[in-house]
């Protein structure tokens, strides 16, 4: 197993050694595939898309000047390639999956069940996560995609801006009413009933992570 740091096997990518780019690879392909899956949604689509990645990534390295980790300016480039490629065929994401995709690799599974949880807890948990999976899906292009880029992939409110090129202010509203949505929709999985409402409002925001639907 190799064991040299990331920015060491760019460093020597850069200078022409295609060894070392081999190993950045083998490294990171499925944290590529996992990342072009969760945004286009399309396991073939994520498999062709990726070694375009890695076209891209080979041709960028020149640009890389460690300001940032390897892994945090690996991810910003498949994100920005997803999202071009899914604007040049005027498309959106079509699915939210949540868990790694299908026969690939699989990366470390979102921590969502305590271990003083009983099975019924866990249960709970785990159909609030599909309801959630669902209500995303069911949100208006505009909405899907400002959520999958803020919760799902960390971009910043002024990054989401710039990248879809969209006043700052859009974005601010945008995800507030996707939010807003999210809570309706949670709500009428449970049928409207007030007496359960308020003890399970918290679950979409342990999925989304901290900050979601607050």
């Amino acid at each position: 197993m190799d064991t040299r740091r990331d920015e060491t096997l760019v460093f020597e990518a850069q200078q022409g050694n295609t060894d070392a780019f081999a190993v950045l690879v083998e490294r990171h392909k499925g944290r590529v595939y996992r990342t072009l899956y969760q945004v286009i949604g399309d396991e073939q689509d994520a498999q062709d898309l990726a070694q375009e990645a890695f076209l891209k990534v080979y041709r960028s390295l020149a640009g890389y000047r460690g300001d940032a980790a390897f892994t945090t300016w690996l991810h910003r480039l498949t994100v920005n390639l997803a999202l071009d490629w899914l604007r040049a065929r005027k498309r959106r994401p079509l699915q939210v999956p949540l868990e790694p995709a299908p026969d690939r690799e699989p990366g470390p599974a979102p921590h969502l069940v305590s271990h003083a949880e009983g099975p019924e807890e866990a249960a709970l948990r785990d159909e609030r996560r599909h309801q959630l999976r669902a209500a995303i899906r069911e949100l208006p292009d505009d909405y899907r995609e400002v959520v999958l880029l803020y919760h799902f992939h960390h971009l910043s409110y002024q990054q989401i801006a710039d990248r879809l090129e969209a006043p700052l202010r859009t974005i601010e509203t945008r995800l507030y009413r996707a939010k807003q949505l999210l809570r309706k929709r949670i709500d009428g999985y449970d049928g409207g009933d007030s007496g359960g409402v308020q003890s399970r409002a918290t679950a979409p925001a342990r999925v989304l992570g901290s900050g979601a639907l607050p």
